[in-house]
């Protein structure tokens, strides 16, 4: 029972697939095909982000990541989520462990917010992205991006000690 619990998610994915595959077995096929090709391209991305989580884990200290994303960091701490979130590339699903380690590690909330906040910038595409829309535009639109993260991680914190 609780192996049920814990993965029903999935299980309920197995079973739709085997009820469409009675009821629309070419499409249903079709479409596996296309969720393991996927998979396969997404595969290299997940496996160097848990090289780089594990990284983080084995090799930076919880009291380095506490000094400058912890409790104590304040504001700044907050900010510097924000920062290295516009750095991080890649699907956003599969950074979650990475976030997950930062947390473990004593990263605040905030600034776990913030970097998923700020995620949606990416550093080094932002002249390819002015060499289209312009500096002024893209200027203004990483200020309020880097915005929003940061009130995102403040507001997720928030939110969730009153929990």
């Amino acid at each position: 029972m609780k192996i049920l619990k814990k993965y029903s998610f999935e299980i309920l994915v197995i079973v739709t697939y085997i009820l469409l595959l009675f009821l629309f077995p070419q499409k249903t096929f079709i479409a596996f095909k296309e969720g393991i090709f996927l998979l396969l391209k997404m595969f290299p991305i997940f496996i160097c982000v848990m090289f780089f989580s594990s990284f983080i884990a084995v090799f930076l200290s919880p009291k380095t990541i506490q000094r400058y994303m912890g409790k104590e960091t304040g504001f700044k701490g907050i900010v510097l989520g924000a920062i290295l979130g516009t750095f991080i590339v890649g699907p956003l699903w599969v950074l979650f462990p990475l976030f997950n380690t930062f947390l473990k590690k004593g990263a605040r909330l905030a600034v776990v917010g913030a970097m998923i906040g700020a995620f949606a910038i990416k550093t080094p595409w932002i002249p390819y992205a002015a060499s289209f829309l312009g500096w002024p535009f893209i200027t203004v639109t990483v200020a309020l991006t880097l915005s929003y993260g940061i009130l995102e991680g403040i507001l997720i914190e928030k939110i969730l000690k009153s929990i």
